[in-house]
């Protein structure tokens, strides 16, 4: 296959003329003002939903994805913990005992 493909040709004709308009769009600084405007909305929308229903999960005694979070965050550390106390003890095994240095 040397050529290009047939959809190829319509493809770079239509991307000569939207790419330079969609990079002089993206580097303004309205797009900047707007992406931020339309992030700092979502995050504030997502914290109310979440809190909301947070709360009917609470409500039917079910646990929230923050205490699940939570209790992951929790996990991995006692995780951590046992790898670390697991490490301790093996490396006290392979220590010569004192009543074997006489």
């Amino acid at each position: 296959m040397t050529g290009k493909p047939v959809w190829r040709k319509p493809y770079d004709a239509a991307e000569r003329v939207v790419a330079p308009r969609a990079e002089a769009l993206v580097h303004s600084g309205q797009f900047a003002t707007v992406s931020a405007a339309i992030f700092g909305l979502r995050r504030a929308v997502g914290g109310g939903v979440n809190g909301v229903a947070s709360r009917v999960w609470h409500l039917v005694n079910l646990p929230a994805g923050t205490d699940v979070h939570r209790l992951r965050t929790q996990i991995g550390a006692l995780d951590r913990d046992v790898r670390r106390l697991s490490l301790q003890l093996e490396q006290r095994r392979d220590l010569p005992m004192e009543s074997d240095r006489r």
